[in-house]
């Protein structure tokens, strides 16, 4: 194992990630480097990035990287209750994600449940499916604690099929979300650009109301499905993928998820609530055969027990 520590000097800023470290470091072939930097064995500044990502002057590089005997390899673990199945083929299939679960491990939670390692578990085939030995047929994600629909592929052709999908926005998601606080438009959209946090460690998003040449553009529909007395239920489809998107721009109109602990403006009744209240409940999309499916994830207990409480108060 090799201990990675570097601050890129200002004729190395803008440079690739990858490229990078492969000018640094010997006896590791570029296969290794890439495959450490997706897995975050080697961060930016405590931040995992992708290969891709273009350095800066005084960007702090650290980490390990691991022979390729050494690095992990994925644990298979049975998820009780297992998540529920709502559609599958023999090439991919479609499950109801439980709150609480991660889609996937990093290297430091490589022995806790997650999604990936039940879908090893279920279906040993897929080891080597996808671009990470530790994200198994994961196409996309959800939050730990955002429950709903979710793609799963069984093999490497059903894999890149649903990627592409996604990169072409061919994948329409929709969402049942609990907000604090009456929202007075019958609907609206969102589109403030997202960039990261420069002054928290953990992985937050935060709004960009300046000129940054990293901030990513990001676009939310919303319409109101319910009013409750200091709560509003929301359907939103977001159009760009970002990370945690649709949690920052409804905190950023003053609406945030209610449970949510990293974006919520106020922790008042955050005691009530188990967990941020946002549920995938929909996914709209062309399956390899072409033919369009739309398939729904029903409501967990917990969401439905909350709304039946606000709607009593």
């Amino acid at each position: 194992m090799a201990a990675i520590n570097f601050v890129v000097s200002p004729e190395k800023s803008h440079q690739r990630l990858d490229k990078y470290l492969v000018s640094q470091i010997h006896n590791y072939s570029r296969a290794s480097i890439v495959k450490a930097i997706n897995q975050g064995t080697i961060l930016v500044n405590g931040l995992k990035k992708k290969p891709s990502y273009l350095l800066k002057e005084n960007d702090l590089i650290t980490g390990a990287l691991l022979k390729d005997k050494e690095i992990h390899n994925l644990i298979s673990l049975d998820l009780v209750p297992a998540p529920e199945i709502l559609y599958e083929t023999n090439d991919f299939l479609v499950i109801n994600k439980p709150a609480g679960i991660n889609t996937h491990p990093t290297i430091k939670s490589i022995q806790q449940p997650s999604i990936a390692s039940w879908l090893l578990w279920k279906y040993p085939q897929v080891k080597n499916v996808g671009e990470d030995l530790l994200r198994p047929g994961i196409v996309h994600r959800l939050d730990k604690d955002t429950s709903g629909v979710l793609i799963l592929a069984k093999n490497q052709e059903s894999f890149l099929y649903f990627k592409n999908l996604f990169l072409n926005r061919e994948i329409k998601k929709l969402y049942l979300v609990l907000v604090k606080g009456v929202v007075p438009q019958e609907q609206g959209e969102i589109t403030f650009s997202l960039t990261r946090s420069k002054t928290f460690s953990k992985r937050k998003i935060v709004l960009n109301f300046y000129q940054d040449n990293y901030a990513k553009p990001a676009l939310t529909f919303f319409k109101v499905k319910k009013r409750y007395h200091k709560f509003t239920l929301l359907e939103v489809i977001p159009q760009t993928g970002r990370t945690h998107q649709i949690r920052v721009h409804l905190a950023s109109i003053g609406f945030p998820v209610a449970g949510d602990k990293l974006y919520g403006v106020s922790k008042k009744n955050n005691d009530i609530f188990p967990r941020q209240m946002l549920h995938a409940y929909k996914i709209i999309f062309p399956s390899p055969s072409r033919q369009l499916l739309s398939i729904i994830a029903p409501l967990p207990n917990d969401f439905k027990k909350i709304l039946n409480l606000i709607a009593k108060n």
